[in-house]
């Protein structure tokens, strides 16, 4: 009997062995089935394929084979097998996530609701089926499926959505055009050794905001397709792709684009027409399609929280990515002009080659000097100095940023008379309050209320706004500079892809004159006309209980100031603080990135912080305190027995509770960064996660609240 160990999408370790019936065809890794599973049914993927089943067992029987083909090929299964192996997951964890691209594939759209219907009107097409449920894929791949029975599917099943799909494509194409930009001297030498590396490469790209990072990508990608490979770009966010897309499209023929607000049509179509991509573009999910012929990955602001998943496996894409490079045997360029000190070390280390791109592309090649505004003795969300810069700007025909980090109205809603303020039920947090909704909102879980009337503590109607938000900003704008055309860019407005598209569009061709947001709105964007950006607060973010939020603050306003001045003209930065005198106010800029860099190492090398250690922190939550304490107790209690790893803990999380659950945490720490992850792993499988506690493993965590 032909026997499969199969990685059942589940939380359990290890993974499990089926027979595979004969009907079923030929067996072979990397396929995804339909298996048994406890009571129902389940999906998974065979792992490998077994000579002998094992003595004594009664196995149970593979239900459905849901793919002719197996979707990864053997190097990036050995691949996935190591990102398991690291960040101390299961088989069933780490395949749905990397095949959630393929969870409602096509063999879906083959299904009838009536099948003794349907057997009595297409006799030939229902021959090919198995169990009366899925095509035989065995005779599919025979090639039996004929254009005249895809028609009779779409008829019998009304599967438009296949007609719509075999009809147009979702790839972008076009012929491309001609390179046009002269490269520097420096463009040119930094394109020539990423073309000219040879196997496994990771790179550094290492230049200043405007100094022409994207033009060596492109430059790079261009060689590697006229070789007759592909390329994979990757991108921190969502914002960033309608200006990739831009540049993608005007070079290349075939691009296709892969986040997370795509329709279930769009990603079908992607899908389905991978084999005719010459460059993918999109956020992590998309390092997880099988891109053929992959010669060359990129990494843009790969110092950028957003490739660390918060959900689920709590993964680095840009890690993984790197990983995937050395499994595959290719080049990886990470670029930045404030790179994460992981990345720094490893070129200090010369484990990566870094290359410098150390001016801009700008005429004036002038790079921003920040201006520094003490808010403690003004009042209102802008200073007089920024305010006459704006009317300046605006009289001058540039455009202007505005960046506050905190959306709403204010971060929260204060009580004069008693000093109450409106706590989130359910998380250790205020409520924020949204003035033109009349809400007050939690932005950890999502919770909302309608603004009280009086003081629920002490009933007294002396509720004052504490803070300034983007929506306070908003009003401010309109009421003091109402000749200025402006757009708030952040997650209350900007609520689908297509209005972010519009946005960003309405400024590229000047309709607006300013955009005020969060941090979406300062990451990689290429605006020429900008002359002035301001930061209405500064001080956000500058003090969390969190070693990396200095350096997370000092990325940020760096790459603030570097949305100004981008073309012809040169750009001016008012930073708003209270705290002026501040040791990270004197670092901004991108002169001082290097020495920034630099210091900050040192630092945690006497410490022996990340990237000098290796940490794992490992969560405990649940709806009652003591559970969880209970449980991160056994735990740090197994852990003593690793020896030559320090461990912190159980400890309360700076944010305690979210969602209604209490947190507590186990911190592990190597200094050798030999022992951790890898020891942990027969502890996490041997013990047992009480009933209603929920265990999170965070390996090399980014976020510490």
């Amino acid at each position: 009997m032909a026997c499969v160990e199969v990685a059942v999408f589940s939380p359990l370790p290890g993974s499990f062995t089926y027979s595979w019936p004969e009907e079923l065809g030929e067996a072979c890794a990397g396929i995804r089935v339909r298996v048994p599973f406890g009571k129902g049914f389940r999906n998974g993927v065979v792992l490998r394929l077994l000579r002998s089943a094992p003595e004594g067992v009664e196995l149970k029987t593979i239900s459905d084979r849901l793919d002719v083909q197996p979707l990864y090929d053997a190097a990036r299964m050995q691949w996935l097998d190591r990102v398991r192996r690291y960040y101390l997951a299961t088989h069933g964890e780490v395949w749905q996530l990397a095949l959630a691209w393929a969870a409602h594939d096509d063999h879906r759209r083959f299904r009838c609701p009536d099948i003794g219907a349907f057997e009595k009107a297409y006799p030939l097409l229902a021959g090919l089926f198995i169990n009366k449920r899925a095509l035989s894929l065995k005779k599919m791949a025979a090639g039996l499926v004929t254009a005249p029975l895809v028609h009779a599917v779409h008829s019998a099943c009304h599967a438009g959505l296949l007609n719509e799909v075999i009809q147009k494509p979702l790839l972008e194409h076009s012929e491309g055009k001609p390179f046009e930009l002269q490269l520097t001297e420096a463009q040119t030498i930094a394109v020539d050794h990423v073309t000219g590396a040879a196997g496994f490469t990771p790179f550094l790209l290492f230049g200043c905001t405007g100094s022409g990072k994207t033009e060596v990508y492109l430059r790079a990608a261009a060689e590697m397709i006229r070789r007759g490979g592909r390329v994979l770009v990757l991108v921190p966010e969502i914002g960033l792709t309608p200006m990739w897309i831009a540049r993608l499209q005007a070079r290349f023929a075939r691009v296709a684009v892969w986040h997370s607000a795509m329709t279930e049509r769009e990603r079908l179509a992607v899908r389905q027409h991978l084999d005719h991509t010459d460059i993918l573009i999109g956020t992590r999910s998309a390092l997880f399609l099988p891109l053929p012929h992959l010669s060359m990955i990129v990494v843009d602001e790969e110092h950028d929280g957003s490739f660390k998943q918060l959900d689920g496996i709590a993964y680095s894409a840009r890690d993984m990515a790197v990983l995937l490079a050395q499994q595959l045997n290719i080049p990886i360029v990470l670029g930045s002009a404030t790179p994460s000190l992981e990345s720094w070390r490893q070129a200090e280390a010369g484990h990566y080659q870094r290359i410098d791109l150390a001016s801009r592309i700008a005429v004036h090649a002038l790079q921003v000097k920040p201006k520094i505004i003490d808010m403690r003795q003004v009042d209102g969300p802008v200073s007089p100095q920024l305010q006459h810069a704006l009317q300046q700007t605006l009289e001058a025909g540039d455009q202007s940023i505005l960046f506050l980090n905190r959306r709403g109205y204010a971060p929260a809603l204060q009580c004069c008379a008693c000093g109450d303020v409106p706590q989130c039920p359910a998380c250790s947090m205020s409520l924020t309050l949204h003035r033109k909704a009349a809400q007050l909102r939690c932005h950890s879980c999502g919770f909302s209320r309608r603004v009280p009337l009086c003081c629920e503590a002490c009933g007294e109607p002396a509720l004052m706004p504490m803070g300034d938000g983007t929506e306070k900003l908003d009003e401010w704008l309109t009421e003091h500079l109402p000749a200025l055309r402006f757009a708030r860019f952040d997650r209350d407005m900007v609520t689908s892809h297509t209005r972010l598209s519009e946005i960003l569009a309405a400024f590229e061709r000047r309709e607006l004159d300013c955009l005020l947001g969060t941090q979406m709105l300062v990451k990689g964007h290429d605006f020429p006309h900008v002359t002035l950006v301001g930061v209405i607060n500064a001080d956000q973010g500058m003090s969390l209980p969190d070693f990396r939020a200095g350096e997370r603050w000092w990325q940020q306003m760096t790459q603030v100031t570097g949305r100004a001045g981008r073309g012809d003209k040169p750009g001016h930065m008012l930073i708003q603080t209270r705290m002026p005198d501040a040791p990270w106010l004197s670092r901004i800029g991108e002169s001082e990135a290097e020495a920034t860099m630099h210091e900050e190492l040192e630092l945690r090398r006497m410490l022996n912080y990340p990237p000098f250690a290796r940490w794992v922190r490992v969560l405990f939550s649940a709806a009652h305190a003591d559970r969880a304490v209970q449980a991160a107790e056994a735990f740090a209690s197994r852990c003593h027995d690793l020896s030559d790893v320090m461990i912190s803990g159980p400890m309360p999380c700076p944010l305690e509770r979210v969602a209604g659950r209490y947190r507590f945490e186990v911190l592990l720490r190597d200094v050798s960064r030999q022992l951790l992850p890898w020891k942990l792993a027969a502890l996490l499988d041997t013990l047992p996660v009480p009933s209603g506690v929920r265990r999170r493993v965070d390996v090399d965590p980014q976020d510490m609240m």
